[in-house]
């Protein structure tokens, strides 16, 4: 499971799009991985929750400076980053949430992360239990609905 941060300005794109970039890969992608898709804490509204979609991860290659500054415009995107995350089955949750919500979770490891971070598989089984008891229908439509495009 990774997380995947962006700020209130890129969020939106990222979602609409299915595609994140990033100034590096990630090393430990095996495909097809769970995704929180987070707004940065800074970005979000009083009452807003950080993580309001998730997605699974698709792909991980080298981007475009085309394809950088088409899908994120005015934002510098082929200077500042390099990689494209493509992503599918992108889905709001019903219970939008912030990580310090979840019991069990270690969520100070990750509030200072910029760009993404792969959960611990003990902070992963967090996650899912508590998406479990919070947007069930969600992760049966994950069980059953998931696949790869």
């Amino acid at each position: 499971m990774f997380l995947f941060k962006a700020s209130g300005a890129t969020y939106r794109k990222v979602v609409r799009q299915s595609k994140h970039a990033f100034p590096y890969s990630p090393a430990e992608v095996e495909g097809d991985e769970f995704v929180l898709l987070s707004k940065n804490r800074e970005d979000c509204a009083t009452s807003e929750r950080q993580i309001q979609h998730v997605a699974k991860l698709l792909a991980v290659r080298p981007a475009t400076h085309g394809e950088l500054d088409a899908a994120f415009p005015n934002m510098n995107a082929a200077e500042r980053w390099k990689y494209v995350m493509e992503l599918y089955w992108g889905r709001p949750l019903m219970r939008p949430f912030n990580l310090s919500e979840v019991t069990d979770l270690n969520f100070k490891k990750y509030d200072t992360v910029h760009g993404f971070a792969k959960l611990d598989e003990a902070d992963a089984i967090a996650v899912a239990r508590y998406l479990t008891a919070t947007n069930r229908e969600l992760l049966l439509e994950f069980v059953n609905d998931a696949a790869r495009p």
